[in-house]
């Protein structure tokens, strides 16, 4: 099944990181992520028709984010991240 976004989304795939474990002295939960930082690289999977800046050339090229933007979207057993086209601060070629 494809998703095919609107109003000028595009549809993103996180960039899977190494994560170092650090040892704690705080108890948190074993799900707890600490994000360092509010920016993260994701692929491009999908872009909107109606988007101005990205286009279908950007499809499979690697963009900077701000994670607080990227939408997580579950529909039956797939994730979908989203994104206004406006929220992405650049393209590695």
């Amino acid at each position: 099944m494809r998703f095919e976004p609107f109003n000028r989304h595009i549809v993103l795939k996180p960039i899977e990181t190494e994560t170092k474990e650090e040892k704690s002295t705080i108890l948190v939960p074993d799900n707890y992520v600490q994000n360092k930082t509010p920016y993260e690289t994701y692929k491009v999977i999908e872009v909107s028709r109606d988007c101005e800046k990205m286009s279908d050339i950007h499809i499979g090229r690697h963009v900077v984010v701000n994670n607080g933007m990227v939408e997580e979207i579950k529909v039956r057993e797939a994730t979908y991240y989203l994104l206004l086209e406006n929220y992405v601060y650049g393209v590695f070629y």
